[in-house]
């Protein structure tokens, strides 16, 4: 693992009465009081043990950061970057810090005065504006989907370490993309995502069958994009919030409840009030957009249907659903309440897993480590398949298990509950 940096985080240690930054609100991080109490929930803290990378750590350096417009130390870089912003913190905290939303402001802060240069600079904007293009992903997608199931991809294993771990987390395509498609009668909007439309088809049509078992009827917006959230932890304010507007603009003339399957993305959509905070043109409607977004486990009814035979369930539980939107016991009691279901609970059940996004591409050694003490948890729990709901976590922990050498399966929450009787 890449050794921590020894960047001083005494060095910011002072308080701050002000800040010079657009993008980092003074009250917000006037509101951590240095308790500590978030230190054993920081993942990266557990596992670097310095105090820059645990968040009061990281709190003082971006402190320091926007109370100077003097050159970006390096070594303060590093430790903002190697946050999984996983939002842990947040739910530790007595004092209610808005940590996500310090640290996005933060790495856009970072983007402006530090620039990235060179094929960096490129891969970023190559990157983000793939995701954020329908037919460029397509293409990806299938680009992809052919490496996963090629020899190639059984054959990396035994490439460079770096080619090796990349090549694990290629997603093979769940059956054809899934293609938004709208009705005048709808009662619920569906979020189709951008990775998950083109790699997950079949838990998008999962997550509808699901509402229309439950009477719904269901439109997903032709218009809608990416949600931006990949852009906002990765410093493009800009990026993000152009496709918030598009977004708010997509899912008008409703106001009808709109459902999303990714944690991630879910997370992001509900704090589209806050991503357009300082745009008075487009607040109300930002605000008004983010009161509507649900995650699908909060609005489905508990299934009827059974596993066929007594099965063990672990949930693992996104951190964008569980910190970020502070969804837990809902997903549970669907999975409760499908007759043969066992849910058994794992130790550190809400510690992240590594995938964090493009986390586990950018840090690897460090999310090869939490993917490791994650897989190690569930299988301690002998479970005959892993439920989550998130397509980053989902990709991660299989990858996961097939290192470790199990194939246990490891499937989205929605598809389990459309039928749960093809994991049993």
């Amino acid at each position: 693992m890449e050794p921590a940096s020894k960047y001083d985080v005494q060095t910011s240690m002072r308080t701050v009465v002000a800040t010079t930054s657009r993008h980092v609100r003074a009250d917000d991080l006037a509101t951590c009081v240095a308790c500590g109490l978030c230190l054993n929930d920081c993942p990266t803290y557990r596992l670097l043990g310095e105090e820059a990378d645990s968040p009061r750590g990281r709190l003082q350096l971006i402190r320091a950061l926007v109370d100077s417009d003097g050159p970006v130390p390096a070594g303060l870089a590093v430790h903002l970057d190697r946050c999984l912003v996983c939002r842990a913190c947040e739910t530790a905290c007595p004092s209610g810090v808005p940590f996500g939303r310090i640290m996005e402001g933060a790495r856009e802060e970072l983007s402006e005065r530090r620039p990235a240069r060179g094929v960096a600079a490129w891969l970023r904007r190559y990157g983000l504006g793939t995701v954020a293009s329908p037919r460029r992903l397509g293409i990806a997608a299938r680009v992809t989907d052919l490496y996963a199931r090629s020899p190639l991809a059984a054959a990396a294993r035994l490439a460079p370490r770096a080619l090796a771990w990349a090549s694990s987390l290629a997603p093979r395509r769940e059956g054809p993309p899934f293609r938004p498609t709208e009705r005048a009668d709808a009662d619920v909007l569906l979020f189709a995502g951008c990775i998950m439309r083109e790699a997950f088809g079949d838990t998008e049509r999962a997550t509808v069958a699901v509402l229309e078992a439950d009477g719904r009827r269901v439109s997903a917006p032709v218009e809608q994009v990416c949600c931006g959230a990949l852009h906002a932890h990765a410093g493009d304010g800009d990026g993000a919030r152009r496709l918030a507007r598009l977004n708010i603009d997509a899912f008008a003339g409703s106001e009808a409840p709109i459902v999303v399957n990714a944690a991630g993305c879910g997370a992001h959509l509900k704090a589209y009030g806050e991503v357009l905070r300082g745009d008075a043109a487009w607040a109300a409607r930002a605000a008004a957009f983010a009161s509507r977004v649900r995650d699908a486990s909060e609005v489905v009814r508990p299934r009827r249907a059974g596993t066929g035979r007594p099965i063990r369930v672990v949930y693992q539980d996104a951190c964008h659903l569980a910190h970020g939107q502070k969804v837990r016991d809902q997903p549970r009691a669907l999975l409760r309440g499908i007759e043969g279901v066992t849910l058994v609970e794992i130790a550190d059940a809400e510690r992240c897993c590594g995938s964090a996004g493009i986390y586990n591409l950018t840090q690897p050694d460090i999310a090869r480590e939490l993917q490791r003490q994650k897989v190690a948890c569930i299988l301690a729990a002998h479970p005959d398949v892993v439920v989550s709901a998130n397509p980053g976590c989902m990709l991660q922990i299989q990858a996961g298990l097939r290192a470790a050498g199990a194939a246990v399966p490891v499937v989205h929450l929605m598809r389990f509950l459309a039928d749960p009787r093809a994991f049993g």
